[in-house]
């Protein structure tokens, strides 16, 4: 079985959420995280707010089952990492959380004691769900236990193009023909700016996000390399850390010219990846970048904008269909390490894997599910499923690098970060404190380097950089498992 037929058909077995996302309700805590429940009940914490409905729905079934309560809270995707950090520090981590927005690896992660591994009853009933080669040790396991399973589908991308059909109309342009390349997408902004409106919003305070943008973006300009996961910025080819490539710098540039020629929306500046969306959605500008969860959050709290908004596919230098890479998707959901009942926190996990959860995670519209068929047949608003109709199309699954050779988990956790990252370069270049973007790319370039070859000398040797490489990767094929 090959690996397309494998994702493909894991969504039988499995559903939810992966390390990215969006949305969330809940502020940052001023005076530390809360204590945990008096009841002997769990707390989980994460920040997929269109998965709100369907976690609560999950929980009570749960509560009724097992007589446990848990305390549910959805975050803010900026304001969910100083939460946990908080809590870590604190020892009042949840019993259950997501990790991704903390922007370290899990390796890391798992070695300073945030997590707990499922336990050998839980472990025993996820591994019966899943094919052969999917759960790979220094990603799902480590030391040979399972800590987490993957939930959410890799054919996906953040970098749609979503647009305001009356707006764009008022502008002279045709809303059943969307821009294609980069150019038709800035004559776009500049078309409905000239009729009035405003152009593009972009949420230039959620640094991360803009880094997914900028590693999206470059692949549709040429760049061999992949999305998510322990290979951003690196030459599939070589193993080489190539974030100076020309095109990562054509991207950046690409986003920049909309606040150059001032086709970019004003507020931009003081928006993340929620309160853009809010700005948009209330006639801020014709145009947003952001994902398919996108429609799942204007059905939540917007319906009424549904029927004037639109989505396009991610626009590519030359207007062709893109060519995406990306990897094999890790856990969203793990067990704390500082859990007093990780088996029933376990258990608790283990409910994201019934038929029920995973029809329910396609009707609720975050990130695919690995059973794309789910969500043909789901609830799911169209324009959702014309999202993850493309995404099948052009999204093609890269390489897993721990499963070649697992110290290279050890290498990353032994890395430092290395700053500015693409992140905040990219809000430096559109900020114009960055004047020379290449100059900082290659800077990030060698500085990752070098982390890198100072973690294999830490760790005696058993991996190399050619460890990164992988000669035998094709641009619009997935790769074998």
């Amino acid at each position: 079985m090959d690996r397309r037929t494998v994702l493909g058909t894991l969504g039988a077995l499995v559903g939810t959420a992966v390390v990215a996302g969006c949305g969330g309700s809940a502020p940052a805590p001023e005076d530390g995280p809360a204590p945990p429940l008096g009841s002997g009940g769990l707390r989980w914490w994460d920040q997929f707010e269109p998965l709100e409905d369907l976690q609560r729905s999950t929980f009570e079934a749960f509560t009724r089952a097992d007589g446990t309560s848990v305390e549910y809270t959805t975050y803010n995707p900026n304001d969910l990492a100083q939460a946990l950090q908080l809590a870590y520090g604190s020892n009042q981590l949840p019993d259950v959380f997501s990790p991704g927005s903390l922007g370290s690896p899990v390796a890391l992660l798992r070695d300073q004691g945030w997590f707990s591994p499922l336990g050998a009853d839980s472990e025993a009933a996820v591994r019966t769900r899943f094919p052969a080669g999917v759960l790979a040790e220094g990603v799902h396991a480590f030391g040979g236990e399972l800590y987490t399973f993957p939930l959410f589908s890799p054919r996906q991308y953040d970098a749609l193009l979503w647009y305001d059909r009356d707006t764009v109309a008022r502008a002279g342009l045709d809303p059943d023909d969307p821009p294609a390349s980069w150019e038709q997408t800035r004559a776009a902004a500049r078309a409905v700016k000239d009729s009035g409106g405003e152009g593009l919003t972009l949420p230039l305070q959620f640094a991360d996000r803009l880094s997914e943008f900028v590693l999206e973006l470059a692949q549709t300009a040429g760049f061999p390399g992949c999305r998510a996961g322990e290979l951003e910025g690196i030459d599939l080819r070589t193993g080489e850390y190539r974030y100076h490539d020309d095109a990562f710098v054509a991207a950046i540039d690409y986003l920049h010219s909309f606040k150059r020629d001032r086709l970019l929306f004003a507020a931009s500046t003081g928006l993340d990846a929620r309160s853009a969306r809010v700005r948009w959605a209330a006639g801020g500008s014709a145009y947003l970048i952001d994902g398919c969860y996108n429609v799942g959050v204007l059905t939540r709290s917007f319906p009424e904008v549904l029927d004037r908004i639109s989505v396009a596919p991610i626009p590519t230098p030359d207007g062709r269909p893109a060519v995406l890479t990306r990897p094999p998707l890790g856990g969203t959901f793990w067990v704390s390490g500082q859990s007093g009942r990780p088996g029933t926190a376990a258990a608790l996990l283990e409910r994201t894997l019934s038929p029920e959860y995973q029809r329910g995670l396609a009707t609720a519209m975050d990130q695919p599910p690995v059973d794309t068929a789910a969500t043909a047949g789901s609830d799911a608003h169209p324009l959702y499923k014309r999202c993850v109709e493309m995404f099948e199309q052009q999204v093609f699954v890269g390489p897993v690098v721990q499963a070649r050779n697992p110290r290279i988990s050890q290498v990353e956790a032994r890395m430092r970060p290395v700053e500015p990252n693409l992140g905040a370069i990219v809000q430096g270049v559109l900020s114009d404190q960055i004047p020379d973007a290449r100059r900082a790319l290659a800077a990030l370039s060698d500085g990752l380097a070098a982390e890198r070859d100072a973690a294999i000398a830490e760790i005696g040797g058993g991996v190399g950089p050619a460890d990164w490489a992988f000669p035998d990767w094709r641009r619009g094929e997935d790769y074998p498992a």
